[in-house]
């Protein structure tokens, strides 16, 4: 599904579009609501490709106790995603996750102890997506509504998803991932972009933050639980590579999987595609062509945390004069923990928002 998701004002959406109809169904009022927001010149995340709005995304700060059926949430600094739909054209597609991960993104940037949002249990999809991103059901509102909290307090970190977008403080070692610039750029579209929020997703593989990389190599430093950190490889002939090749974003290793080693299938093609379609910058027949031509072919899924920025972004001169150029193949690269968290700090991401509660 391609088309990409944009800050637009509430009145530059069509509220006559049938994509909201499930929503005036499960909330009298929603237009009132709606052209409230309009009048008062707030925007929304916006999905559209060829055929409209693909996902409607609608946050908000608040200051406020929550109350529920057997309980009340007292009130505290919470951002609130206010409204979460998908089409029904999308489901299976990667939208859900992107608008999720745009809005904890949003919250990790804002800096609140707590992210919540509203949902019926009938909406199974979705609530299954807040489950896998380390939402908790708190109780349930007088209309039905199940209360999902996410509490960078109480963060689970036994899976990089559940903590996303987080970083689990006991990491010992990161790794770094080499990528030749223009696959870097249709897999990582944001990296590239000023510093600050964007509401951008370019193509069809940035529709998520489940990202994949597929090489022919036949081992690497990464392993799951590990951060990572993208180094996008300039490939042109113009200027001075060691400026131009650059670290632009961080990330963590959710799976390794080799596919292929000394032309031994480690992985059916069924199963290889399973795992890679929708989520890499390649077409079907490229993959089958990789997965037909490759002596050694591996598969790196990460969930991609955020990046630096045009302007920021660390260049392969900084980190070789610091020292954290190491000698051999980029994708052999460890970083201790300390060489990781100087490298985040020298693409001006604040290491205490990025890792909570540091040991």
């Amino acid at each position: 599904m391609p088309g990409s998701f944009r800050s637009t004002p509430f009145n530059e959406v069509c509220l006559s579009d049938g994509f909201f109809d499930s929503l005036r169904e499960d909330y009298p009022g929603f237009d009132e609501w709606f052209v409230g927001k309009s009048a008062a010149g707030e925007a929304a995340l916006v999905h559209r490709d060829d055929e409209g709005i693909g996902a409607f995304v609608y946050v908000k700060e608040e200051n406020e106790a929550v109350e529920l059926e057997d309980g009340i949430l007292s009130a505290l600094p919470r951002l609130k995603i206010g409204t979460l739909k998908v089409a029904d054209r999308a489901q299976g597609e990667r939208l859900g996750e992107g608008a999720i991960g745009l809005a904890l993104w949003r919250w990790r940037k804002i800096g609140h102890a707590q992210v919540y949002v509203t949902v019926f249990e009938k909406h199974a999809s979705l609530v299954g997506m807040l489950r896998k991103f380390g939402f908790n059901n708190v109780g349930a509102k007088e209309n039905g509504e199940s209360v999902y909290v996410k509490d960078k307090r109480r963060l689970d970190y036994s899976d990089p998803y559940r903590c996303f977008p987080f970083i689990d403080p006991s990491f010992k070692a990161a790794t770094l991932l080499a990528i030749n610039d223009d696959f870097h750029d249709q897999l990582f579209p944001y990296s590239e972009l000023a510093n600050q929020f964007q509401e951008s997703f370019q193509t069809a593989a940035a529709n998520g933050v489940t990202k994949i990389y597929i090489g022919a190599a036949a081992s690497t430093a990464a392993s799951p639980g590990q951060p990572l950190l993208v180094y996008r490889k300039y490939t042109g002939k113009d200027g001075q590579p060691g400026f131009k090749s650059v670290i632009t974003s961080y990330c963590m290793v959710t799976d390794v999987a080799q596919v292929k080693h000394e032309g031994r299938e480690l992985m059916s093609f069924e199963d290889f595609m399973r795992r890679v379609k929708n989520k890499s910058v390649f077409s079907d027949d490229e993959l089958a062509a990789w997965y037909r031509g490759k002596w050694n072919l591996m598969v790196i899924e990460m969930v991609y945390l955020g990046y630096f920025g045009l302007g920021h972004n660390v260049n392969w001169r900084w980190l070789s004069d610091n020292g954290y150029w190491h000698a051999g193949h980029p994708n052999q690269t460890t970083y201790t923990r300390a060489e990781f968290m100087s490298i985040v700090e020298r693409g001006d991401v604040g290491v205490e928002a990025l890792v909570v509660d540091q040991p």
